[in-house]
Order: C-alpha cells, then structure tokens, then sequence
C-alpha cells in the first residue's frame, strides 16, 4: 500500500509499504481521507518530539471498516467511521472526569494516530484493541459524507472552545483569525445562539474566503482599526466572547482591551515555546471581572456532537473543505501550496 512516512523535517516520503496485519481483537480500516492540520504542517517543518521516526504521519481520519477481528464487537466490514486520534488511558484524575483530551498518560507519550501510531495519511492503518475499547472509533451518520467525517475532530475542537467560552444566547464573539478553525468558531457560535460574530483576519485571502459563512462584521485590522470596530458594533461594551484562534502573544494581549465586563477570553491558538509569555494588564482583569482560560484539543463526545450537527445541518462541513489531494501530491503540497494560505481544510485521498 501507499503511505506517507516522516523520516525527519521536511522529509516525509510517499513509500510503498505493507498492509498492516491485524489480531483477533483489532480493525483494519481502508482510509477515505485524512485532512491536513495546521500540526501536521509543523511536524513536516520541526519535527515533533512524541514522533518515534520512521512513522506514518495524519491524525484527521475518516474511513471503512476494511477488516475486523474474530473478537471485534459493536462494528462490521463496511461500517463508514472516523478516528478521535487521541487515545487516553482511561483511568488518571483527568480521563475519570471526562476531560479525556487532558489525559496525564498523553502528555507523557503521545498515544495518539499519527504520533504513537501509525497515522492516516496511508491507505490503511490499524485501530488497535485499546483504542478500540477507549472508544476511539466512531461510526459516521448516514447524512455525513465521509469527506466531511474527516474534519470532525478539528471541529469538534473547536466546538470543546466554544463550551468552555459558554457560547450563548445574546453573545458577541469575536473570533481573531479566519484560518480553518476561525471559521469553524463562526459556524459554531452561530448554531449556538451568538447575536453578533465579528471576524477579524490581517490577511485579505483568508478574509474573502470566510465571507461565505456569514459573519456579521469582517475587519481586517491592517487597514481598519479594531478596536474602533468593535466598539462601534457593541454600543463602547465590548465583545462578550472573544477568541483568539491565531498564534499571536500581541493578539492575546489585546484582547483584554476588546473585552465587556465579564466577557470570556479564549486563548484558543498556542504560542511558539520561544515565545509563550504575555503581559496581561492585571486591572483590566480584575476591574471587568475577565475570564481568560484556554482549549486543548477534543474529546470523543465532542466528536459526536460534531457529527450530529453536521448531520442536522446545523453546520457544513462541506463549505469549510477547500480541495482534495491525492497523497503522492502531499509532501510537495507541504513544503510550497500549504504556505501561501490560500485554502481551509485541505483532504488528503490515499487512494
């Protein structure tokens, strides 16, 4: 079979390797797609420090059950299903209260699909039996394609921001960046009742894409102020939900002076680890009563509720799938198309 293998930075190659074999209590999953994240990109670029090498990359998974083991309950060849690449261990303070995405044992080994395990970006891989039993394979709805199933889980993480921010009736969000997740938060806070979105993006590409889902008010800070364009659309309140969907210590700092009273502040992107401190005015969060707190990926609930809204079509997972590449195109895709930031979730199709 085809897959993609990291060797290193920027050495991922399209190899013929082969199928995986399975035991008694596992699947062998045929991968439909599996889409491009923004850490996949890093990984292709830097490396990743859970990643043993040589290792199959991809972690955005949908699929058909291809294979299954004389063991295997609840699931039958041909079952159309998506992956939760995170594979928790179930039992520490975390995974015992449901914040299985915040498991201790993960962030000692990365036991995930495309870290710890072999990943999608192959046109099979194994769902392994603790995976399995964690719950780790979830079956599509019949009103879910499977190229939309591919990017449930970055959906879903931004669906875990969203619950955290307690995404409202009567809100104003502002969400700061309309990369693929920036706009997943404006379908999102619109299903759950936001009276007003504001999306704010420096780059005018992305700006135009994330037109087709129907923001309120679009800004692009490098030729409009905004804070002027916040405050004029809130009366001088300020945003009631802000989150910061972008890589950017200035960004999280200024989201302090955009904020109402009481207003939620979701640093939702990360920083760098070179430069992951920030100066906060510590008056304006204890004046305004500020709540500032982060998100960190998904859990398998998440996921479902995802795929449930997807398949009501409280949201389209189809407008935020920009193309559709075959993998032998991906490591040039990688290290030149995925740069210019012209497109939102990208699927790769292993066969």
């Amino acid at each position: 079979m085809k897959a993609a293998v990291f060797y290193g930075p920027r050495d991922l190659r399209v190899e013929e390797v082969p199928v995986p074999q399975i035991g008694e209590n596992e699947i062998l999953l045929k991968v439909a797609y599996c889409a491009i994240c923004g850490t996949d990109v890093r990984i292709f670029n830097h490396g990743h420090r859970g990643i043993t090498k040589p290792q199959i990359i991809g972690h955005e998974i949908s699929g058909v059950v291809a294979e299954k083991g004389k063991n295997v309950e609840g699931f039958v060849v041909g079952d159309r299903v998506m992956v939760d690449p995170i594979v928790s261990c179930g039992h520490c303070y975390y995974c015992q209260r449901g914040m299985t995405n915040l498991c201790l044992e993960f962030k000692k080994t990365t036991e995930a699909f495309g870290y710890y395990y072999p990943g999608g970006f192959a046109e099979y891989m194994v769902i392994p039996e603790k995976a399995l039993r964690r719950g780790n394979l979830v079956k599509v709805p019949d009103g879910v394609s499977l190229e939309e199933a591919a990017i449930a889980e970055p959906f879903a993480c931004a669906l875990n921001g969203q619950v955290l921010s307690q995404v409202g009736l009567g809100d104003t969000v502002l969400i700061v960046g309309a990369g693929p997740v920036g706009c997943m938060h404006v379908g999102l806070a619109r299903s759950l009742g936001a009276t007003k979105i504001i999306l704010s993006e420096v780059k005018e590409t992305r700006l135009e894409m994330a037109r087709k889902f129907f923001a309120d008010v679009y800004v692009n800070p490098a030729q409009e102020d905004l804070s002027q364009v916040v405050m004029r659309e809130t009366g001088g309140i300020g945003a009631t939900v802000i989150i910061v969907a972008v890589s950017s210590r200035a960004l999280q700092e200024q989201a302090l002076n955009l904020a109402a009273c009481h207003a939620r502040i979701n640093f939702f992107g990360g920083l760098p680890k070179e430069d992951n401190f920030v100066s906060l005015d510590s008056n304006l969060i204890h004046y305004k009563e500020l709540y500032i707190h982060g998100t960190s990926g998904t859990t398998t609930n998440h996921i479902r509720m995802c795929l449930e809204l997807m398949n009501s079509r409280r949201v389209n997972g189809k407008d935020y799938i920009s193309t559709v590449i075959d993998l032998q195109e991906l490591p040039r895709f990688l290290a030149e198309e995925v740069q210019e930031g012209k497109y939102l979730k990208v699927l790769v199709q292993p066969s």
